[in-house]
């Protein structure tokens, strides 16, 4: 759910740019902004070295603005992506998922297995009957786990990953009208992005040209190093040699708009009644004299610069005027901050699902507890009720048995002790009163203590529920039981091999592939170190969708593989009754069949202490 504070962060090669947005209504208010170089030299730097600079900006990033409690979405860049428009038949609003699934499957050049990929209806969504256009997205796995990766070392990580070209779409169509055809160019450090508004529809593309090959084209120009030609192309405007300057950089930029040129002709030929009017450009590079007329007289259309703020705000009206020369560096930023505040038309997301979804897992399991905890109280509040009359009933019969005592001497002891017992399975019946639900709370407890510790990439908890006695019977004719118990040092030294006695839970665990014995030693140790687990005993493993696991049949597409793989069970025996406890109970109970049959009178069974927490 969108939150009413969002961060949009930039990715960039050569610097990261954030902005802090705030949501009052539909309007959209600009609190803070923030750039943070990452100071690589593009033409030396590996791409290992480039990671670790933009590893340390977001250090630097974290250290100067607080980023806990909002929605944090960053940009991950165009030429990385694998863009498809597909038109779909007029089908039902309900079967264009499975649609574009099938379609996914047979559009990317890679197996649908190896990509994540989203989609956005671009026209004829909510008109039944008319032809419905998606614009399709994928980025390799690996590609986008780097990326999130390097982040998380960085101390980031992000809520959602949005597409560079459309976080700009975004952006210009929340700020402004746009009601003609219009072409977006974006010239940045380490790529340029092309996207054309005709409408509804949009249509986006990678350029591999970008500002870094003119700061080259002068490096090769006049020989001298990266740093230096990249100071010469920022001063190039207030330079007395600007025209020299613009020529050595002319063949590239010859190369650009032809490329530009391609691109719009391309969309013209596969668009019908097509009518574009309006060219924006973004960047560094249009700072350059002359460069901004060049593209003027080169393409014949309404070419302007992005300049101004039209509907978003400034936390203050003194700040616009400063803020404004730098919108270009901030429009992908702020696109990026309106898609997390709930107000992008395009919602697009690159994120991967399972990380997703152990997100959700992790949110859940407070609320799970808590569910539990509130579960427990009314046995625990009827728990306290009957130690209290325990009590009371406690100091009630001692005069009782002092009465009892100054009877005839014949009176018949078997009796006596026969009413004696009625009162003692009394109270032991109220002892029991809650125990067990008692149980369950300590046992959640000690199974929450354990997941914290173990790796979510690689386990999720499955299923918990109770081993009854017909399943631990039916678990015993299928498979024989290997089980690690924890033994006290007299059970050790009597030899004694029964199992300890207590509530069986069986816990079940599930992975993407098969269960390792390390896995399954690691898993054991984990349970067993809890304070009141008395047993752990492995069973087998069995698929996800197996009957016998539990779990639903899963679907055999793409989209639903990642519920599929192995389950493993154990079964955990529980008990809060400590050693000492058992001890103390075998001695009365000796000393009670030992004694004559006066002595069972004396005293009432007390209540057992109420466990307690580690």
């Amino acid at each position: 759910m969108a939150r009413k504070v969002a961060w949009g962060i930039d990715i960039g090669e050569s610097a990261i740019k954030a902005v802090r947005l705030r949501r009052a209504g539909d309007a959209v208010v600009v609190q803070d902004y923030r750039t943070i170089p990452c100071e690589a030299r593009i033409e030396e730097a590996a791409a290992g070295d480039k990671e670790f600079r933009i590893r340390n900006a977001v250090a630097t990033l974290q250290r100067e603005v607080k980023l806990k409690g909002t929605t944090v979405a960053v940009s991950i860049p165009g030429h990385d992506v694998f863009p498809r428009f597909i038109p779909l038949p007029p089908v039902e609003k309900k079967r264009i998922p499975e649609i574009v699934r099938y379609e996914a499957r047979t559009q990317m050049p890679f197996p649908i297995e190896e990509v994540v990929w989203d989609y956005q209806p671009v026209t004829g969504y909510d008109v039944p009957g008319e032809e419905v256009e998606v614009a399709l997205f994928a980025i390799k796995k690996a590609t986008v786990y780097g990326f999130l990766t390097n982040l998380r070392l960085g101390g980031l990580a992000p809520d959602l990953v949005e597409i560079t070209p459309l976080a700009l779409y975004n952006f210009l169509i929340y700020d402004r009208d746009v009601d003609t055809g219009t072409v977006v160019i974006d010239v940045g450090a380490g790529n340029t992005d092309l996207v054309i508004i005709d409408g509804e529809r949009f249509w986006t593309r990678n350029v591999s040209i970008s500002g870094n090959d003119i700061t080259r084209a002068l490096q090769e120009k006049y020989q001298i190093s990266f740093e230096e030609a990249e100071s010469l192309k920022l001063k190039a405007a207030s330079s007395k040699q600007a025209e020299k300057l613009f020529g050595a950089m002319r063949p590239i930029v010859d190369d650009l708009l032809g490329e530009i040129q391609r691109s719009i002709g391309y969309y013209k030929a596969q668009t019908r009644n097509v009518r574009i009017e309006n060219v924006v450009l973004l960047g560094n590079a249009f700072k350059l004299n002359g460069l901004v007329d060049y593209f003027r007289k080169n393409l014949d259309y309404n070419v302007s610069l992005l300049s101004s703020i039209e509907r978003v705000q400034m936390a203050g009206s003194s700040d616009t005027e400063k803020f404004e020369p730098e919108l270009p560096n901030y429009a992908v930023a702020i696109g990026l901050g309106i898609q997390a505040l709930g107000l992008a038309r395009v919602n697009i997301d690159m994120m991967p699902g399972d990380i997703v979804r152990e997100r959700l897992l992790r949110q859940k399991i407070p609320y799970a507890a808590a569910m539990v905890a509130l579960l427990a109280l009314p046995p625990l509040f009827g728990y306290r009720s009957a130690s209290r009359e325990i009590k009371r009933c406690g100091k009630e019969i001692v005069p009782v048995e002092t009465e009892i005592k100054k009877h005839q001497a014949t009176l018949d002891a078997e009796r006596r002790a026969r009413d004696l017992g009625k009162v003692g399975e009394e109270m032991a019946r109220l002892e029991t009163i809650g125990a067990k639900r008692w149980e369950w709370l300590l046992f959640f407890d000690n199974l929450n203590r354990a997941l914290s510790e173990i790796r979510r990439d690689q386990f999720l908890l499955h299923s918990v529920s109770e081993v009854t006695d017909a399943d631990a019977a039916a678990g015993s004719r299928r498979h024989a039981a290997s089980s690690r118990r924890r033994r006290s040092s007299k059970k050790e030294e009597e030899g004694q091999e029964q199992g300890p006695a207590g509530l069986k839970i069986a816990v079940r665990f599930q992975k993407t592939d098969t269960f390792s014995a390390n896995d399954v030693r690691s898993l054991s140790e984990l349970l067993e170190k809890q304070p009141y687990v008395r047993a752990v005993e492995g069973r087998d493993q069995e698929r996800a969708d197996d009957p016998r696991g539990g779990a639903a049949s899963s679907a055999t597409d793409g989209a639903d593989a990642g519920l599929r793989g192995w389950v493993y069970t154990f079964w955990v025996t529980f008990n809060t009754e400590s050693e000492a406890d058992k001890a103390a109970k075998a001695t009365a109970a000796k000393k009670k069949t030992a004694g004559s049959p006066g002595s069972a009178s004396k005293g009432i069974p007390g209540l057992p202490p109420m466990p307690s927490g580690r």
